[in-house]
């Protein structure tokens, strides 16, 4: 997998790199995340150029300077043209050199561990980083992992139509989309209470995930009563998994029900309870979670200015951690509060064109109709 580096315009892959120019650099981003897939002109200038109107031969160009930049990498990838309709990249997978490890059994285990572990502690650059250097490291394939890198680096599209993973996984990831890329509560809650009614072969942390976002949507909602019966319901089973990062969450649930109530001292209580648990269990994306509902907490105090430094270190924080979908999240959930409380106008704005390209840039459009396709098919 090639990395792409936003600061220095370069693609990297194992150790080597090649330099593009900005737009050379978006537009070969673009074309790999959604690779496979044909784009005329008019879509890449739409994609890459929305605010400019460049000449006719822009795309043309540019295309010419990426192919013979990337042409040092032959064995993974090309673009090719689709006549009548555009371009496309072609991704190819990089040959898995021979190595007993492969063969290692116990080696396959220490690997899904070791990802396990960054998974825990919120670095989803460790795990992508990982995922780049498989055939250099011969690093065995892992069937969770494989399919939930994807997820972590915004490759959604790729996990509402793989025929990779089963139909119902799908329908866990289209409900996740549902909720998070549209601002009506309303219309996701009937779909994750389906879900939750189903007995369906889920872990119990992929259950209590799905029972997490439920709550912030019976909060969003206008719900709090729902949402205070859907933790005491989940209480126990937060505390079996023994997980810092679950009870971390957990906490912040609990936080924003008690914001909710305006009872603002124990909304304290429960934000410092998740301070302290970070402090011993320092894991960044619940770092950038705990602060983002710290912003939230401060704006209800009235104290706007450190409420908006807080609000932009979370979202800063979240991007380190390279877990696309907990930013989608958070820069949603921050949109929401400060929209619904007429809050920091400056910052909606900042935060709206945030949000804008990054729906430029995922598709939100696409990706919320396929999405309500296989919520409906299977719900």
């Amino acid at each position: 997998m090639i990395q792409f580096d936003s600061d220095t315009c370069q693609a990297v892959y194992a150790g080597g790199s090649i330099q593009l120019l900005p737009k050379e650099f978006a537009l070969l981003r673009f074309l790999y995340e959604h690779a496979g897939r044909a784009f005329s002109r008019e879509e890449l200038l739409d994609a890459v150029w929305p605010l400019e109107a460049p000449v006719d031969r822009t795309v043309d160009d540019h295309i010419y300077r990426i192919r013979k930049k990337i042409s040092v990498w032959p064995h993974l990838l090309h673009v090719g043209t689709v006549r009548g309709q555009g371009y496309k990249l072609i991704r190819h997978a990089p040959l898995q050199q021979e190595s007993p490890l492969l063969q290692d059994s116990q080696f396959a285990d220490d690997v899904h561990r070791m990802l396990g572990k960054y998974h825990q502690l919120g670095m989803g650059a460790a795990m992508q980083l990982l995922s780049t250097h498989r055939s250099l490291l011969s690093l065995p394939g892992d069937p969770y992992y494989d399919d939930y890198l994807h997820f972590i680096q915004g490759d959604f599209e790729w996990l509402l139509s793989t025929d990779s993973i089963s139909d119902w996984q799908k329908v866990l990831y289209a409900a996740f989309f549902h909720a998070t890329l549209q601002f009506k509560p309303e219309a996701s809650l009937c779909y994750f209470e389906r879900l939750l009614d189903k007995d369906l072969p889920l872990s119990r942390e992929w259950r209590s995930d799905l029972r997490l976002n439920a709550v912030h949507l019976y909060l969003e909602a206008g719900s709090p009563k729902k949402a205070q019966e859907a933790l005491d319901s989940l209480r126990k089973d937060i505390a079996d998994l023994h997980s810092p990062s679950f009870t971390a969450l957990f906490l912040l649930k609990e936080m924003y029900v008690r914001l909710q109530e305006d009872d603002l001292a124990a909304a304290a209580v429960k934000l410092e309870e998740c301070g302290a648990l970070l402090a011993r269990h320092p894991i960044r994306r619940e770092r950038g979670a705990f602060l983002a509902a710290k912003a939230i907490y401060l704006y209800r105090l009235g104290k706007i200015p450190l409420a908006g430094q807080t609000l932009d270190e979370a979202l800063e924080t979240i991007r380190e951690t390279h877990f696309i979908p907990h930013l989608l999240i958070h820069l949603r959930m921050a949109l929401r509060h400060l929209r619904s409380y007429s809050l920091d106008e400056a910052r909606q704005v900042k935060y709206a064109r945030q949000w804008d390209a990054l729906s430029m840039h995922y598709r939100f459009g696409e990706l919320l109709a396929a999405a309500e396709h296989l919520l409906r098919k299977h719900l």
